[in-house]
């Protein structure tokens, strides 16, 4: 019998409750897809407490999970390269249901898996994975020879511009606290740099012969977009994608004057805006990031908990206890 975890009411992880559902039908250009695997992403626990901004909470009952992996069980009108039976991971909106046996995604959010792929593995690799291409690619120019600073760079987002950035042939810049410095080398990084012992900004000059770094990816924001300027080459770009520390601190007017003469540029990203707007585009990178992880290039961590175990996953979330990318496997 199909069944989903939904959230029913605001709270505490237990509030997550086991419901059977209808297998939905796919319109035309929408993919049904039996899950296998679902990620768990911190905006499902945002959800749950009901602390979304206003307007944006979803209405309740609700069936978290944007990302996941499975078998395409049909296929809607004016759908092409894909197949019944085909093994592939998704990426959706919220309310796309990865928490649940079925979910409906529109086509160019769809892609092929190699038969060597676990679900599980493949499940933990769309937002994060998305993210961190964007960024790189198509928002900072990533190309051999260039230099790119890396925040929080052992997070789930860090690690993915960790191991793609080495890919592409950049100098990889690491940022993070003392205890995951080795795990930063690990996964690619050039250089390391311990942000509570050591000045940032300065042992980016230090690393780049005072030329500074071509591209910063920032999660964190509050007083780093400042340092992150400092730390920009001439022509260099800071990518601005979270607010760890809160919203950017300072006067735009005074800090960029002062970087006037060496025509950086600030971006900022939502891989939603990406998603929604350019949904081609977001195609061929996602199958060139499952490329990526085909090929060996990703080596996400994964830790995977029956679906029955979705309020552990969540209280192991929230409190700090995982371990790389948590999924819940669902049979």
């Amino acid at each position: 019998m199909p069944f989903a975890v939904e959230i029913t009411q605001t709270g505490k992880p237990d509030v997550l409750r086991k419901t059977n559902r209808a297998t939905p039908s796919p319109d035309a250009g929408e993919i049904l897809i039996r899950n296998k695997a679902g990620a768990v992403n911190f905006i499902d626990t945002i959800i749950r407490r009901g602390e979304m901004p206003e307007g944006m909470m979803p209405n309740l009952p609700h069936v978290p999970g944007v990302e996941g992996a499975g078998v395409v069980e049909a296929l809607g009108a004016r759908v092409e390269g894909f197949s019944v039976g085909d093994r592939v991971a998704w990426m959706g909106p919220i309310g796309a249901g990865a928490y649940g046996t079925h979910s409906v995604i529109a086509a160019p959010y769809v892609t092929r898996l190699a038969d060597t792929v676990k679900f599980e593995t493949a499940a933990a690799i769309p937002v994060n994975g998305m993210t961190a291409y964007h960024m790189l690619v198509n928002l900072g120019g990533a190309a051999v020879g260039k230099s790119v600073l890396v925040h929080a760079a052992a997070g789930g987002v860090g690690t993915m511009a960790l191991q793609i950035a080495k890919h592409l042939g950049m100098t990889v810049i690491a940022s993070t606290s003392t205890d995951k410095v080795g795990y930063a080398k690990d996964q690619g990084a050039d250089h390391v740099i311990d942000y509570r012992t050591e000045d940032v900004t300065a042992r980016v000059m230090e690393i780049t012969g005072d030329c500074g770094v071509d591209l910063t990816l920032n999660p964190i924001s509050g007083e780093s977009l400042k340092s992150d300027l400092d730390a920009l080459a001439p022509l260099g770009t800071a990518v601005l994608f979270g607010f760890l520390a809160g919203p950017p601190t300072g006067s735009f007017a005074e800090d960029l004057a002062k970087h006037f003469q060496k025509s950086v540029s600030v971006r900022v990203s939502d891989i939603y805006t990406y998603f929604g707007n350019r949904p081609d585009q977001f195609s061929a990178d996602m199958a060139t990031v499952f490329d990526l992880l085909e090929t060996g290039v990703l080596r996400p961590q994964v830790a995977a908990l029956p679906i029955a175990q979705a309020a552990e996953a969540h209280r192991l979330l929230e409190a700090g206890e995982t371990t790389g990318k948590l999924v819940l496997s669902i049979d």
